[in-house]
């Protein structure tokens, strides 16, 4: 192997590698952040559990659209109505109706009410920022976290939810 080809492969390594750990540290940090929020409400798996802790009512029924569905929207009403963002602390649970009648969660909803936020800045959270849901008059972000979903992570709906 001459020189310049020695150069050309090395600087082509160096190209390719250089993007994946920038990458790799992003995906780091971000991963941290969803498993924190997988401690914090792995406990709600339980229907029962997360009701005790706040989450008291199911806001939703079955919520579903072509794209996919969502579920049902179980909410804390204490902390519903502020314009405060806790990573480890969503307004919303999201739970998927099962085969046999039950519920399992499936994903989390953060929600920011365009009155509640003023003139304050568009929340974001694990690098994403809040889009506006007009149904609502709110700022959201859903977290697919216990459920995967091919539209994203962070997608509003789930092609793999049904409420049928």
């Amino acid at each position: 192997m001459n020189s310049k080809t020695l150069l050309t492969a090395i600087g082509l390594a160096v190209a390719t590698s250089a993007a994946p750990v920038a990458m790799a540290g992003q995906d780091s940090a971000l991963n941290a952040q969803l498993q924190q929020l997988r401690l914090a409400t792995a406990a709600f798996h339980s229907l029962d559990n997360a009701i005790a802790a706040g989450w008291t009512e199911q806001l939703t029924p079955c919520l579903s659209s072509p794209e996919g569905g969502m579920g049902y929207h179980q909410v804390n009403w204490n902390i519903f109505f502020d314009a405060e963002v806790d990573a480890t602390t969503p307004e919303l649970l999201v739970y998927a109706p099962t085969n046999t009648g039950g519920k399992r969660l499936v994903a989390v909803e953060y929600l920011v009410f365009a009155n509640a936020l003023g003139s304050n800045p568009v929340p974001e959270l694990f690098g994403q920022t809040f889009h506006y849901n007009p149904a609502v008059d709110a700022w959201v972000l859903h977290v697919w976290l216990w459920q995967g979903n091919r539209n994203g992570l962070f997608a509003d709906w789930n092609p793999s939810i049904s409420c049928d």
